[in-house]
């Protein structure tokens, strides 16, 4: 396969760091409609683990552009996502206290149905109730129960489009931060080049998309170095 190329691309970034939940997607497509398209596969929040991921280890969920190989930008997407619990008002990801709030009141409620029935003459009932900056395995299914949605226009009037040559299929873009001050500074695992397409950076997976696309197949030489940047 080719070396890396200027090419002009969005990467939608969904990460956490090292800790109790190392998990890392990089999308790469030059079409909106393709980052959006795995954005939604996101906010569907299939078992929870999106919720889980965003509120509890506060993840890193982005897009950032690169033109002609140099990244020029990031939209972090916590100010355009809200979440929200059964009839609750939705809460906006960056509203850590509300979103919190969220798990704990389902908590609380949780344990307070366990109790019906129970002598609690002689007890705090609030004793046994793990506090709101600790963990319980409860939350779990208080995560599974959450809805998630983007404000997409107010994305898109902060991404600039791309100059030519574009990323396709087949190819990788080269990633400098020669013109990049800001923070986060690098994006996850990919310090040189991304990959068209859809891939799962921290267990070494190609990730299959929403949509239908013909990406070809690397030479069977670059197949150790496809995650290794």
């Amino acid at each position: 396969m080719a070396p890396p190329q200027d090419r002009s691309c969005y990467v939608l970034e969904l990460s956490v760091g090292p800790g109790g939940s190392r998990w890392a997607e990089l999308h790469a497509y030059p079409n909106l409609d393709h980052i959006r398209a795995c954005l939604d596969v996101f906010l569907e929040n299939g078992g929870g683990t999106s919720a889980y991921h965003a509120i509890y280890y506060g993840a890193t969920l982005g897009v950032w552009t690169v033109q002609g190989g140099n990244v020029v930008g990031f939209v972090d997407l916590h100010p355009f996502i809200q979440v929200r619990h059964r009839d609750k008002p939705p809460v906006a990801l960056t509203d850590e206290a509300g979103t919190s709030a969220l798990v704990y009141a389902r908590r609380k409620e949780r344990y307070q149905q366990d109790r019906e029935g129970a002598d609690l003459e002689d007890e705090d009932e609030d004793d046994e109730i793990p506090g709101p900056n600790e963990w319980d395995d409860s939350d779990l299914t208080t995560y599974e129960e959450m809805t998630m949605a983007v404000d997409w226009s107010g994305v898109l009037a902060r991404l600039p489009a791309l100059e030519p040559p574009l990323l396709a299929p087949g190819e990788r873009a080269m990633v400098r931060y020669d013109r990049w001050r800001k923070t986060p500074r690098t994006m996850y695992a990919s310090n040189e080049s991304v990959r068209f397409g859809s891939y799962d950076v921290e267990c070494g997976e190609k990730l299959d998309p929403p949509f239908e696309i013909e990406i070809p197949e690397p030479d069977d030489e670059d197949e150790d170095d496809e995650f290794d940047d």
